[in-house]
């Protein structure tokens, strides 16, 4: 039991396997229902869509030796889209409102709700998946951006940094 309780000690909490395909595709489901649910004449149309991984490292005392590292066949998965020009802020407001009350009826948490003179930021986290949502504006010359993202997972295909998305 002692052997077993330093392995787990040196190598951390095992990161959750999956096919990086699904991730990525329930993450741009998330993000494109999200923003058809903008669809606005006020928010003016897409501007950017995107998808990339991060690098994960390793957990537990094992990152020590591996200090900044990535390990290899772990990585988050992010995808985001933002209006293709600047929102006012009733707007914003507005959208951002809409998004609060479809994800949460979908299950999402909210785990942040900021709100300055320029800046709008609702954060959220769905308690299945682990995946992360986050809404933002930052002033009158800004877009409204959203952006969905993963936890690290350990693929289980082939998926090479730069790969689909």
């Amino acid at each position: 039991a002692a052997v077993l309780g330093l392995h787990r000690l040196w190598k951390g909490e095992p990161y959750r396997e999956a096919d990086p395909h699904a991730v990525v595709a329930r993450l741009q489901d998330s993000v494109r229902s999200s923003y058809d649910l903008l669809a606005r004449p006020e928010l003016d149309g897409l501007g950017w869509s995107d998808v990339h991984e991060g690098s994960c490292y390793y957990s537990g005392l094992e990152y020590y030796s591996h200090f900044d590292e990535p390990q290899e066949g772990v990585n988050s998965f992010h995808t985001g889209w933002a209006t293709a020009k600047p929102v006012m802020r009733a707007d914003a407001e507005a959208a951002v409102a809409r998004l609060r009350e479809h994800l949460t009826a979908d299950g999402w948490s909210v785990t942040s709700d900021r709100t300055d003179p320029d800046l709008l930021e609702l954060r959220l986290a769905h308690p299945d998946t682990g995946d992360s949502f986050m809404a933002l504006w930052s002033g009158a010359r800004s877009p409204l951006r959203i952006s969905a993202g993963s936890d690290c997972v350990r693929t289980t295909t082939d998926w090479k940094p730069g790969g689909e998305g």
